[in-house]
């Protein structure tokens, strides 16, 4: 018996973001959510670039090589995203996590990278189906953190592997269907601030997935959504659901956007072509060969073993993409490029600018802070945070108030006042 899909989808740039960096399609036999990152280096374009590839497999999976198939749209949308980078050097760091399903009437093909998450509900049991490509999931994996530790983590939101990086390897998984499954897919901006047991909750009660994806999305606009929030549900039904149109959203469905990634991919398909002509389209950077493709499961089972070595990898990658304030080895409020720990016994951090302000000068709670790394949204992000932690003539209320002298620019100080530094 075959069965069918019932579902809906929503996507929302919350109270926080000024855009949405979110996308996610859902036809008949294809659902996918997608979660750009990148700040001002268009993670919106990453996201819409994956999704607009990647649809292309809302029809009937092939029997056979149904794996590559899924592996090869993916890399196609992933020499997409570096072609965009290549031609707009300044969009180095955008990426995009990757969560979706193609559905063959009785079997789920899931491809995963990124911590957008796919959860399902079963017979009233709720449970995830991904693992999120995070430093802290590396953490609990390892026994150095609890799950709850995680949740409360500083650093909870720093992927270590993305699409968009020059080589990556999603996770693959087969999930048999059964009627009466009640699936989700989300970007973080759900699985952040609502918890799983209230997600679990709506799953069991809501009437349909369109009342489902609007009361999800709902909690966490009520919840603050610092991020942008992007639900995608799906029902298993035996019958057939009538007459669904695909639903394309966020930044996908962005006009703006459209011509963009429209003319990357026109771009990647003409390099395809060209190399064709040229006797050259077996090359590794084009096309991989038949062989290797069909060598992609057993190395994606591998992978598996040694997810560590290849989280370390891709962290690497990531870490040039992430910037955060923390403490120069001389002692001084510094901007740091990088991860603010060791990742697989590397350091990750290379300083960019040295504020000449010693660290002590800090009260006691930021110095703290600035000890373990205060993670930044980008370089903006965490040079305003940088000057709003060195700039004392700002009323700062980060600095010891004996630190705040007349030689670092106040026009007055209190007559306690001294220079810290003649301690």
């Amino acid at each position: 018996m075959s069965l069918h899909l019932r579902y809906a989808a929503i996507s929302d740039r919350g109270v926080v973001r000024q855009g949405n960096q979110d996308s996610v399609f859902a036809g008949s036999h294809f659902i996918a959510v997608a979660d750009g990152m990148g700040g001002m280096a268009a993670g919106d374009l990453a996201s819409a670039i994956v999704i607009n590839t990647v649809a292309r497999l809302d029809v009937p999976p092939p029997p056979d090589s149904v794996v590559d198939e899924l592996a090869d749209a993916v890399a196609d949308a992933n020499r997409a995203i570096r072609r965009c980078v290549a031609d707009d050097p300044q969009k180095e760091g955008m990426g995009t996590t990757l969560t979706a399903l193609w559905f063959d009437g009785e079997w789920f093909n899931l491809v995963h990278i990124g911590d957008s998450r796919a959860y399902r509900m079963r017979e009233g049991g709720f449970e995830q189906i991904t693992v999120d490509d995070t430093y802290v999931q590396m953490l609990v994996d390892e026994g150095r953190i609890t799950a709850e530790e995680a949740e409360r983590h500083p650093q909870r939101s720093l992927l270590l592997r993305a699409l968009g990086a020059s080589e990556v390897e999603p996770a693959f998984q087969t999930i048999k269907g059964v009627v009466g499954d009640r699936l989700l897919l989300c970007s973080d901006g759900l699985s952040g601030p609502v918890a799983d047991a209230d997600i679990a909750r709506t799953l069991q009660t809501a009437a349909s997935p369109q009342e489902a994806a609007e009361s999800l999305v709902q909690q966490a606009l009520d919840a603050g959504a610092p991020d942008n929030v992007t639900v995608l549900i799906a029902d298993v039904v035996a019958e057939e659901p009538g007459e669904q149109r695909q639903i394309i959203g966020g930044a996908a469905a962005d006009a703006r956007l459209a011509e963009s990634d429209t003319a990357v991919l026109r771009a990647v398909r003409d390099e395809e072509e060209a190399a064709e002509e040229d006797g050259e389209s077996e090359t590794e950077e084009l096309r991989q060969p038949k062989a290797r493709r069909k060598g992609r499961v057993w190395r994606t089972v591998l992978a598996c073993l040694i997810v560590l070595a290849l989280a370390a990898g891709g962290g690497m990658w990531w870490a040039r993409t992430q910037y955060f304030v923390g403490v120069s080895d001389e002692g001084n409020i510094s901007l740091f490029r990088g991860l603010p720990f060791e990742v697989a016994g590397y350091r990750a951090a290379w300083i960019e600018v040295d504020s000449g302000r010693p660290a002590e000068d800090a009260v006691d709670s930021v110095e703290a802070e600035l000890e373990a790394g205060r993670t930044a949204d980008g370089r903006e992000d965490a040079e305003d945070d940088l000057a709003a932690l060195t700039d004392p003539a700002a009323g700062n209320e980060n600095l010891d108030p004996l630190c705040v002298t007349a030689a670092d620019g106040a026009e007055s100080v209190p007559a306690a006042a001294k220079d810290c530094r003649d301690d």
